[in-house]
């Protein structure tokens, strides 16, 4: 992970938040799709239901009252599924924010590992080139000695 604990920690809170958002978001989404599908339902309900005779008065009542039922059911449904949308969208805003903190610290943290690696490769550099000098330096005196 890190060499920087305090980052670690962090990393791992952000980690966990991003995937409780993206639950929630998981959740809202499941709900909302449940929601569109009762207003669906009762929609299709509505449109099928059958013409009552003119004839009879007491099956005209009836149909009217189921019509009247079902429209109550359908503003019912079309109010909860708006409501299910305004979570979820609100979900979808908490997951984005989650996850960019959590590219954010994730960035820090491979910059600062980076900016670690390029200081070791720097250090690496210069005692090669110590030993080079070395090396040269040796060669160099013993022709010179012989």
């Amino acid at each position: 992970m890190s060499k920087e604990p305090q980052l670690g920690g962090v990393v791992r809170v952000r980690r966990i938040r991003e995937r409780d958002s993206r639950t929630g978001l998981t959740a809202a989404l499941t709900e909302e799709h449940d929601a569109a599908a009762r207003v669906t339902r009762i929609e299709e309900q509505l449109a099928t239901l059958p013409e009552p005779g003119l004839e009879d008065v007491a099956s005209f009542a009836a149909r009217q009252h189921v019509a009247a039922a079902l429209g109550a059911a359908l503003a019912a449904a079309r109010a909860e599924l708006e409501a299910t949308r305004r979570i979820t969208l609100a979900a979808r805003d908490r997951w984005r924010s989650d996850r960019s903190r959590l590219a954010a610290v994730e960035s820090l943290v491979e910059r600062r590992a980076e900016a670690r690696r390029a200081e070791q490769r720097r250090r690496d550099g210069k005692e090669m080139d110590e030993i080079a000098g070395d090396i040269w330096r040796r060669t160099h005196e013993g022709e010179a000695a012989g």
